[in-house]
């Protein structure tokens, strides 16, 4: 149960991360509702100020909850902390293990799951150095225990990598011209406003808000759910079973909206981003899906602040 509970927490925190740059502000062709100014601001950050990016300490938060399930909310929280330095990482290094022998990696959270009159909580920590890959609070203890990368992240991918493979081959085919019209009805509306103090530098928040209903719906066209026929592996029983109920989610859905917030600061400098995302099953779908009497509703969180950016991150091999 332990390792469950805290496979799901990086996995949540690593799938939140690895959506969030799909939906970012492109400097070189600033949207409607971003002036001048925080354009100005976006270039400077992913320009002249990037290389500040290869060495910074982090804190961040993780939401979830699950409302109207039988037995009342489910509920994740995470605090968590850390840095990285990527500095000293060989790029055209083609062996695993000589590329991370320049990575400095560290991460602690504190998280909590709850529901169904049940909970869970405890501290995991990583840390990579040297090459190495440490973990402790895996097994729902203090002791530090040395793991091979390679089997650090199938532990996280619990054997799934080849559906990962076979889905991001699929997300990988979405630029066929047939399906052209299923990326267009994404609709997304973009907004800046006066963020937080983060490290002591006062930032620009640039929101951009995605309503992915209108995506939802698309994929019931039947001229793109034979597009997509034609790109889903059919081989793979639980992909080929994923492209049948693609036409279906738009009515599933009732609600499906993403909103990415990134933290620009005034010295042009990139500070973060706040990612959040909902879901909302009517309760008619409920009760035929699930049998509930009541609308089901998912929302997750990621909020990432920067500090110390360019500054060298260090962690040490831990010794127990």
């Amino acid at each position: 149960m332990k390792g469950s509970f805290y496979k799901l927490v990086m996995l949540t925190l690593i799938g939140l991360l690895a959506f969030a740059p799909a939906l970012t502000v492109s400097a070189q062709d600033c949207p409607p509702g971003i002036g001048a100014s925080d354009c100005a601001l976006i270039a400077a950050a992913s320009g002249e100020n990037a290389a500040q990016l290869t060495s910074f300490e982090m804190q961040f938060t993780v939401g979830g909850v699950i409302k109207g399930v039988e037995g009342g909310n489910v509920t994740l929280k995470v605090d968590g902390s850390g840095g990285i330095d990527i500095s000293k990482l060989n790029p055209m290094a083609t062996d695993p293990a000589e590329a991370l022998a320049g990575l400095v990696f560290g991460v602690i959270m504190d998280a909590a799951l709850s529901g169904g009159g049940e909970s869970q909580s405890g501290t995991v920590e990583f840390r990579i150095v040297d090459g190495r890959a440490f973990a402790r609070g895996l097994d729902g203890t203090d002791k530090w225990q040395e793991v091979p990368t390679e089997e650090l992240f199938a532990q996280l991918s619990s054997g799934d990598a080849g559906d990962a493979g076979d889905l991001g081959g699929l997300l990988g085919s979405l630029n066929d011209p047939s399906l052209a019209g299923l990326l267009g009805a994404i609709q997304t509306v973009y907004t800046a406003v006066d963020g937080p103090s983060i490290d002591g530098v006062s930032t620009r928040a640039i929101v951009a808000t995605t309503d992915l209903k209108p995506l939802l719906q698309a994929l019931a066209d039947p001229n793109i759910s034979e597009a997509l026929s034609q790109v889903i592996p059919q081989d793979d029983p639980n992909v080929a079973l994923l492209g049948s109920l693609l036409p279906l989610l738009g009515s599933i859905f009732s609600e499906a909206k993403v909103i990415n917030t990134q933290y620009y600061g005034t010295d042009g400098t990139f500070r973060g981003f706040k990612l959040e995302g909902s879901l909302v099953v009517d309760a008619m779908m409920a009760s035929m899906l699930l049998n509930l009497n009541n609308a089901i509703e998912l929302q997750l969180s990621l909020d990432v602040r920067l500090s110390k950016l360019g500054e060298p991150y260090t962690v040490e091999a831990p010794i127990n």
